[in-house]
C-alpha cells in the first residue's frame, strides 16, 4: 500500500489545533494585566481582544464613564 503524504500546513492558531497548548500566543489584559492565552473562540478576532473577562471589560467601561 503506498504512503500518502499529508501536507503539514496547519497553523497553530487554526480552529482544529490539537497540539501543545503551552505554545499558544499570550497577551496581557489591558485592565488587570493578567496574561490571556489564545482561545479557539477568539480565533477570528484575536487582534481585537483586550480584556480577559467580562468583569474587566465592565470595570474598564465604568472607569471611563464620568462619576455623578
Amino acid at each position: 500500500m503506498p504512503m500518502i503524504a499529508i501536507p503539514n500546513n496547519h497553523h497553530p492558531l487554526s480552529t482544529d489545533f490539537k497540539g501543545n497548548k503551552q505554545s499558544l500566543p499570550q497577551k496581557p489584559c489591558v485592565q488587570c494585566g493578567r496574561a490571556m492565552v489564545w482561545r479557539k473562540s477568539w480565533a477570528k478576532n484575536w487582534a481585537e481582544v483586550k480584556y480577559c473577562s467580562d468583569r474587566c471589560k465592565g470595570d474598564a467601561k465604568r472607569a471611563k464613564s464620568p462619576a455623578h
